[in-house]
């Protein structure tokens, strides 16, 4: 069974989805039930990893609060080793509001603001040695927002990775305010992927803030090397991979959506996947494709699917 060890960042999800209207006057309202799961852009990744038989591990911080105990179950749940999930009474779990309105789309907002803890991973107090002896190693810049101790751990483990010759892969999960990428956070999202073997965003979302060029490909490809793929998901319009003297585009499967909290971040599991079992790029795309379309069906991260109904998705929309 292949071994990926999954760090960065853990919370909760309340998705709210707007209220509908049943008639033009808009007298008549149903007001759907608000729901709780577990969420954050790393650990969203671990659970759709494990969903597809792969032994995962999680490295990061909870607080010992309601959020950081469900999150904590949860992952258990899912046979997710979570022996380096550090529990911390002095930090706040974050509860991340998503309000998703008609067509599937989220808004997001996170409570409580203060010593959140994501935000922390003391080297100290996590196994590096356990990271040594998995056969990949995958992160999000969610825990490089900010310039707190998990965005040194975190580029301090892909760099010993990188080392050992481990695959990486690096979610770009950029968090632009107001047009503008913080230029500190810029540096660390350069450096870590120094040490990447997989980069990963969405085009016109990401990419686009990375370069001089108004052209998100162009700016991807200023991070392709011999030794380094960049995949870009582009939503509806499906993902590319870029390689050295290459361009392989998949197309997205077409699904009624439901919810887009997460896709992303399970995206990643099924690309990882790919590659892990020795398919081509091409194929890996496909299966990131596939974890993501079959997610937009339902209800947040959580709704990803496992091997089984994973195979049986692609062949009933092949």
């Amino acid at each position: 069974m292949h071994d990926v060890a999954v760090v960065g960042d853990a919370n909760v999800d309340i998705v709210v989805p707007y209220p509908k209207f049943r008639n033009e006057e808009r007298t008549l309202v149903d007001y759907p039930t608000p729901c709780l799961l577990g969420g954050g852009t790393a650990a969203n990744t671990a659970v759709a990893l494990a969903r597809l038989d792969i032994n995962t591990s999680f490295f990061g911080t909870v607080g010992d609060d309601p959020y950081g105990r469900y999150i904590e179950k949860e992952l258990k749940s899912e046979g997710i080793d979570t022996s380096n999930l550090v529990v911390d009474p002095a930090l706040n779990t974050v509860g991340v509001f998503a309000f998703i309105d008609e067509n599937g789309e989220r808004y997001l907002w996170g409570w409580p603001r203060e010593k959140q803890s994501f935000k922390v991973l003391d080297m100290d107090r996590i196994s590096m040695d356990r990271i040594t002896k998995s056969q990949w190693v995958h992160s999000s810049g969610m825990s490089l927002v900010y310039d707190t101790s998990a965005r040194y751990t975190i580029i301090k483990i892909f760099e010993r990775a990188s080392s050992l010759g481990i695959p990486t892969s690096f979610d770009l999960n950029l968090r632009v305010d107001n047009g503008v990428l913080d230029p500190e956070y810029e540096r660390a999202v350069r450096e870590i992927i120094k040490f990447t073997t997989y980069l990963l965003g969405s085009g016109k979302d990401e990419f686009a803030y990375l370069g001089s060029s108004r052209d998100w490909e162009e700016n991807a490809r200023q991070f392709v090397t011999d030794k380094r793929t960049v995949v870009v998901r582009n939503g509806a319009n499906g993902s590319v991979g870029l390689c050295a003297g290459k361009r392989i585009g998949v197309p997205a499967f077409k699904v009624k959506v439901e919810d887009t909290v997460g896709a992303g971040d399970v995206y990643n599991a099924g690309l990882i996947k790919g590659i892990l079992d020795g398919r081509g790029l091409e194929e890996s795309l496909r299966m990131g494709n596939a974890v993501s379309g079959y997610t937009l069906t339902g209800k947040g991260a959580g709704h990803c699917p496992g091997s089984d109904e994973l195979m049986e998705f692609i062949r009933e929309n092949s």
